[in-house]
């Protein structure tokens, strides 16, 4: 029988003196030490029988949950494969498929700047069957193409027989452009679907979506309620942020993000729980960028204003308001000029996605993927091996999504998705180098270093 633990996340910003960085420091003392001192404690402060684990947390992270306790996940071996494309030994999958970084880098770099300019260096288009390695770039660009494309039939998830295919290909030929927020929660199971995993990442957002709504309407200051931002499409209100509301916000949103994963990922729940709040971590400020330039899209596509939490917004117009409850010694106008300076890299992406116009099922394979981001499969071993578990498993559902709406060739739309993907990293490491640049002003200077 499993002890229920209530766990506490408490902001305990801890610096390293020489990498200045924030950490999730373990105690030195040993298991059971540490097991025997904090249940003492923990009795005595809190005059409960229910034992509780402490865990400290950089401060724009932090989220307050009461949970279960779940049993580390087993290490697994990794074995190393080839890249499809040039041959080399790998030991991670890139872009659904077995490949490499560097052809992965070269095929989304390519599809950026227009596939129309490569020629063939021999003229014959078969460089690369002679040799891999090649450096012809025209003949590693078509195999590159022709393997995303082929993977659709390796990786095809099988039917459940729930429902027959004519009707499943019936629902699935149009696909739908409905947004998904927090009215599109439900608590009745999905209908049978040949993309099962997509399903439960939609209805795992719309959680998301109604725990922030739920935990930001008590962030409204007062004097906000009666002049809300005027929204071109919404019954939704939505409210100029402040300063103050920055770190609360982000505290409702990690939390959220933290029951997204629980709901709809089973493996998620098996981790312990520092590993689940790794990839929290890990990929918040990736999810932060994609799901703000999704609703803004959807809420105010006309102007720059964007979703700077579920129900508070940020603009250029609005800067000088935003720094009115700052508690530093600014100067207002330099940090203001900054910001409007800056403020156009993150809009790149709201229009990044515009153009890109993804259905909700296609959110929802751009969600899970960030989710589920190549960064936090630095941790260990077995982290590795589950990132590329549910890697494969939503663009295995990706290919049968696009077989079942006929589309015979989706390689192009395939990369565009993973364009945005890259696009999000490059505008994420633009908004770091800025955050520095911030903190020079004395601004921000409460967010930990990364």
């Amino acid at each position: 029988m499993r002890v229920p633990v209530k766990v506490l996340v408490n902001v305990i910003p801890t610096r390293d003196q020489q990498t200045n960085n924030f950490s999730l420091l373990p105690s030195h003392e040993s298991a059971s030490q540490r097991s025997l001192k904090t249940e003492r404690e923990t009795r005595r402060k809190s005059g409960t029988g229910e034992p509780t684990m402490s865990v400290s947390l950089p401060s724009s992270l932090l989220v307050s949950l009461s949970l279960p306790a779940f049993p580390a996940m087993d290490d697994d071996s990794e074995k190393m494969r080839n890249c499809l494309i040039c041959e080399v030994p790998i030991n991670e999958c890139h872009l659904g498929i077995d490949s490499c970084r560097a052809c992965s880098v070269f095929y989304k770099r390519t599809i950026k700047l227009n596939k129309d300019w490569l020629k063939c260096k021999k003229g014959t288009n078969d460089c690369i069957e002679i040799k891999p390695t090649t450096s012809c770039r025209k003949c590693r660009f078509r195999k590159f193409s022709e393997i995303l494309a082929q993977s659709a039939h390796k990786d095809e998830v099988e039917d459940d027989g729930s429902d027959s295919e004519s009707e499943i290909g019936k629902r699935l030929s149009q696909p739908s452009t409905s947004f998904l927020d927090h009215d599109s929660f439900t608590l009745l199971p999905a209908p049978p679907s040949n993309t099962p995993l997509l399903e439960r990442i939609k209805n795992g957002y719309s959680l998301l979506c109604v725990i922030r709504k739920t935990g930001e309407i008590n962030l409204i200051p007062p004097e906000l309620v009666p002049k809300p931002v005027d929204s071109k499409t919404t019954e939704l209100d939505f409210f100029p942020l402040r300063y103050s509301l920055v770190i609360p916000t982000a505290k409702v949103f990690a939390g959220a993000l933290y029951d997204f994963g629980s709901a709809t990922f089973a493996d998620f729940r098996e981790l312990s729980l520092m590993e689940r709040i790794s990839i929290i971590l890990a990929s918040f400020k990736y999810i932060v960028l994609l799901d703000s330039a999704y609703r803004s899209a959807k809420y105010f596509p006309g102007c720059d204003t964007r979703c700077a939490g579920y129900m508070f917004t940020a603009s250029n117009e609005g800067i000088g308001a935003f720094l009115e409850d700052c508690p530093h010694d600014i100067n207002r106008e330099e940090i203001a000029s900054a910001f409007r300076q800056n403020f156009g890299k993150l809009s790149q992406v709201k229009e990044h996605l515009k153009r890109l116009a993804p259905s909700d099922l296609e959110f929802a394979i751009l969600f899970g993927l960030c989710f589920w981001h190549n960064d936090v499969s630095i941790a260990n071993e077995s982290m590795t091996a589950m990132v590329e578990r549910n890697r494969k498993a939503i663009t295995d559902e990706l290919h049968v999504m696009y077989k079942k709406q006929g589309r015979a060739d989706y390689a192009a739309r395939l990369g565009e998705l993973y364009c945005l993907i890259a696009s999000m990293e490059e505008i994420s490491t633009l908004a770091e180098a800025d955050m520095a640049l911030y903190k020079l002003m004395n601004i921000f200077t409460e967010f930990p270093s990364k």
